[in-house]
């Protein structure tokens, strides 16, 4: 009788030693958030809680394009600067990664899945268009100077540039002719519509767009949406949303994305 409870007994604890173990092999997801221009990582962090209390990993990080930082590093930066809190998730155990972005920081997002892979990503009211008409327009005085600076080889020199924000903001910002271009040039790495054309295959995209987004920015949307990639895992959602608020509104629409997404 002694020797059948024993062995009863190693069997149930085999049997929770197997059901750790497929607990241990579920895939921790790690989540990094991008604020949008001028912006900071205060303006997400209600959103950024939402998904630490949802139990994933999270990274609220500080932008180049941050009002504190105002352009200090240019494309090459960011996109070191993203690598670095995807390790530092790693590093906490994420084994998934899912990269999300609000406007300028969707847009610096998407330029990011052209060059490196992961496992989701979430475009919030993406912005920054560089190519387009009007911004073209409004940038084109200053793409030209710093196309000058560039060419007598002060790339590395600040200078003050125009720059442009939702709500017809303008400032002139000072910083350096390269990282003005790879901003700003329409045929520089933050091209909008060149960028979504040239998303690597596979990748899982969430689009979330507000309902109550800016004609310009709406026409955004359409022109990109017809050039995503078939290879593209792409889903558009529309939120009752202005542009600013689209972060908070998003959060059960993001939160139920990543809990069905196929990793």
């Amino acid at each position: 009788m002694m020797n059948r409870l024993i062995a009863r007994g190693l069997v149930v604890c085999l049997c929770c030693l197997g059901l750790a173990g497929l607990a241990i092999a579920e895939p921790k997801i790690g989540v990094v958030v991008m604020h949008g221009k001028w912006g900071n990582p205060g303006q997400l962090g209600a959103f950024a809680g939402s998904m630490e209390r949802s139990g994933y990993l999270t990274e609220n990080i500080e932008m180049p394009w941050s009002g504190r930082r105002a352009y200090d590093a240019g494309a090459d930066g960011f996109v070191a600067e993203i690598d670095a809190a995807i390790q530092a998730l790693k590093a906490k155990g994420a084994t998934k990664i899912v990269l999300i972005g609000h406007s300028l920081g969707a847009a610096g997002g998407l330029h990011y899945v052209t060059r490196k892979p992961v496992d989701g990503f979430i475009a919030i009211a993406p912005g920054h268009a560089p190519e387009g008409e009007r911004l073209a327009a409004m940038f084109a005085a200053s793409v030209a100077k710093a196309r000058a600076m560039v060419a007598k080889g002060e790339g590395d020199e600040k200078a003050g540039f125009d720059d442009f924000n939702t709500g017809n903001r303008t400032k002139q910002v000072k910083m350096t002719a390269k990282v003005y271009l790879d901003f700003f040039d329409p045929n520089g790495p933050m091209n909008f519509t060149a960028n979504v054309s040239k998303i690597l295959p596979g990748t899982n995209f969430l689009w979330a767009a507000p309902s109550g987004e800016e004609p310009g920015l709406k026409a955004l949307t359409t022109r990109a949406v017809s050039l995503m990639p078939a290879a593209v895992k792409f889903k558009k959602v529309e939120i009752e949303a202005e542009h600013m608020n689209a972060p908070e509104k998003s959060v059960e629409v993001a939160l139920a994305w990543i809990r069905d997404l196929k990793m």
